[in-house]
């Protein structure tokens, strides 16, 4: 399919009223093009010269009860890694202000777990406190939250949250059986 060439005027106002056909006309535009256009919008906003340097730290490796066919922290698999349990809050700190020493200005921490357990929250509220003290940005990813959960990190000054649907509704349950898309989305 050939698109429509791009209009050398690009808007960047948010917009929240697309019709179907601009976003097809969006999908279907050569590579190039979309990066370029990409990239435009980019720079309005942005140094377009400037990288942001995060950091990713496991916080709490492998054993997870999910299922997920591409994770090698699943322990439905045998992928040879070794589990650990959730990290000391000063050894999370160290690493931390590793991370800012060599640049990072934001500092991520993943869990592999379904969801934050009641008796680990103190502890990951803790992490997000210390860490968002150095002048860092935090980010977590720590599987499922309740709504309680989701409100007690971001008062403890937790700035990003990563929760990945991981595949469209429809393949769900071919990559994860032991939860629901809506689960997820939830």
């Amino acid at each position: 399919m050939t698109a429509t060439a791009p209009s050398t005027a690009i808007s960047t106002a948010i917009r929240h009223d697309w019709t179907l056909q601009e976003a097809r006309d969006l999908f279907e535009l050569p590579f190039n093009d979309l990066l370029f256009r990409a990239q435009s919008v980019h720079r309005e906003h942005f140094d377009p010269n400037e990288v942001q340097v995060s950091t990713l730290l496991s916080i709490k490796t492998g054993a997870c009860p999910e299922d997920c066919k591409y994770c090698p922290q699943s322990g439905h698999y045998n992928t040879g890694l070794e589990k650990e349990k959730l990290l000391e809050i000063e050894k999370v700190v160290a690493e931390a202000k590793a991370a800012k020493g060599k640049g990072a200005s934001r500092f991520c921490m993943g869990a592999a777990w379904r969801s934050p357990s009641k008796k680990d929250m103190p502890y990951v509220l803790d992490m997000v406190k210390q860490v968002k003290s150095l002048g860092l940005e935090t980010c977590m990813t720590l599987g499922m939250l309740k709504e309680s959960q989701a409100k007690e990190l971001a008062d403890a000054g937790l700035d990003y949250y990563n929760h990945n649907l991981d595949t469209s509704e429809k393949f769900y349950s071919h990559i994860i059986t032991t939860r629901t898309y809506k689960d997820r989305l939830d």
